[in-house]
């Protein structure tokens, strides 16, 4: 597996690939998706996190109230530099931003305690913005999975992002958000295909047998959202995998629905 980073130099961004066993893949973006519309998505942001002065990683998250964002743990190293990295909300084009676009500056940020590596699970963590965003059609809170929501193979499910749209290949200028149908797979069957790493019951696995859809590397945390009703419920966090779009290797999500406590306790959500 595949760790990947943006490496920001003299206002360049150079893509650097390190291969790391043992960890998660980075992930993102879209494989095998289409541009979404604007304002379709309204809970998806970007969030850039600055590691040293010359060094850069980037995340997805969803906004779930008008000063926290969720996203994952491993998006955060003990070396990033919290005071110079920052969220943009109600972003769709990352290279031409919008008047429908807000910036803001992270306050603090909550990694769950259990959290080692994303293979282990408990890959969950919060941001809490330096100030509340005020909501529009284009910024908006997303609904939370509960415990006793049960999403299934037939269930709608999109994962959106910005980034890769397969393997080293970036997402083209401007740099639209993207979206992907993906089907849920159970995580007995998940098993069957991970054969390395464990499928924890606070995880859960969405893709196809064949490949060929899939979020990608360059900013994991984005949201995995499914249509409950008339509703948008945010089901998963992207987490980790194995390559992008690759047959039998589906998308590994921490699953919300294990966190509502946590969530709780930590953002009064």
């Amino acid at each position: 597996m595949k760790m990947f980073f943006l490496l920001a130099f003299f206002g360049i961004l150079i893509l650097n690939k390190e291969e790391v066993s043992s960890s998660p893949l980075s992930r993102s973006s879209i494989v095998g998706g289409q541009d979404a519309e604007e304002g379709a998505w309204p809970w998806q942001v970007y969030i850039q996190i600055q590691m040293n002065h010359n060094q850069a990683t980037f995340c997805g998250g969803s906004l779930i109230s008008e000063q926290w964002v969720l996203t994952a743990a491993h998006c955060f190293k003990p070396s990033s530099l919290l005071k110079h990295s920052f969220v943009r909300l109600g972003a769709y084009k990352l290279d031409q931003p919008s008047n429908h676009e807000v910036k803001k500056s992270i306050k603090k940020v909550v990694l769950h305690e259990q959290y080692e590596k994303a293979t282990d699970g408990f890959d969950i963590a919060l941001v809490q913005l330096d100030s509340e965003v005020s909501l529009s059609p284009y910024i908006s809170p997303v609904q939370l999975a509960k415990p006793n929501d049960v999403f299934t193979e037939d269930t709608e499910c999109w994962a959106t992002g910005w980034g890769m749209t397969r393997g080293n290949v970036p997402l083209a200028p401007p740099r639209t958000l993207q979206e992907v149908q993906l089907a849920i797979i159970d995580n007995r069957r998940c098993q069957s295909m991970y054969n390395s790493e464990i499928i924890r019951k606070d995880m859960m696995c969405a893709g196809y047998e064949d490949g060929q859809k899939d979020t990608c590397q360059g900013d994991s945390g984005g949201p995995l959202v499914c249509r409950k009703g008339n509703c948008w419920i945010q089901a998963g966090i992207v987490s980790f995998g194995r390559c992008c779009g690759r047959p039998n290797s589906p998308g590994v999500y921490t699953r919300v629905s294990s966190f509502t406590d946590w969530i709780k306790k930590h953002s009064g959500v």
